[in-house]
């Protein structure tokens, strides 16, 4: 909440010195006097825009966080759905190890084929199986973030999603909450 507090404050601050510095501009303009004072005025409008574009710059890297963020979580959903759907359509094998062997599913294509999907990388690890002599009964699926300040996502065959709201998968495998 603080961050959002100095955005705000510096989004306001920005379009408080982008129109006092354009009306301070427009006064000397009508002054006869029009080649002295516009230094300050001119500083008030580069720092004015320039605050403006910092606050639009974070407030988009926000949004398009929270679309990574929500981008993962579907596709750890749709994951798990596909885990069971291969481990029902091959009894003798159960869970697999593999993104590719995965049903083939539109919404998961991208994190099937090479295991990266809008900002996160999915891995599937911790299958148990016996060599191959007994079905696999178990899988961890991560979504680890490939960018800095968006979270971390795991689960297993349960199908409960866990997170780490520091991008830490092994923070989130070890005692992530629920989401």
């Amino acid at each position: 909440m603080h961050s959002f507090g100095l955005l705000l404050f510096l989004l306001l601050a920005s379009i408080a010195s982008i129109l006092f510095g354009h009306d301070w501009l427009s006064k000397i303009r009508r002054n006869a006097d029009r080649s002295r004072r516009k230094g300050f005025p001119r500083a008030l409008l580069v720092v004015g825009y320039l605050g403006l574009a910092i606050s639009v710059t974070t407030v988009f890297q926000g949004l398009l966080g929270l679309g990574y963020v929500d981008s993962a979580i579907g596709s750890m959903r749709t994951l798990v759905d596909a885990e069971a759907k291969f481990a029902k359509a091959h009894p003798s094998l159960g869970y697999t190890c593999v993104l590719s062997e995965l049903p083939p599913d539109p919404p998961i294509g991208s994190p099937a084929k090479n295991g990266q999907r809008n900002g996160y990388s999915f891995e599937i690890t911790g299958c148990r199986g016996n060599s191959g002599q007994e079905p696999n009964p178990g899988y961890t699926l991560t979504a680890r973030p490939l960018h800095k300040g968006i979270p971390a996502f795991c689960t297993d065959q349960s199908g409960i999603l866990r997170s780490d709201e520091n991008g830490s998968v092994e923070k989130c495998l070890k005692n992530g909450p629920a989401l």
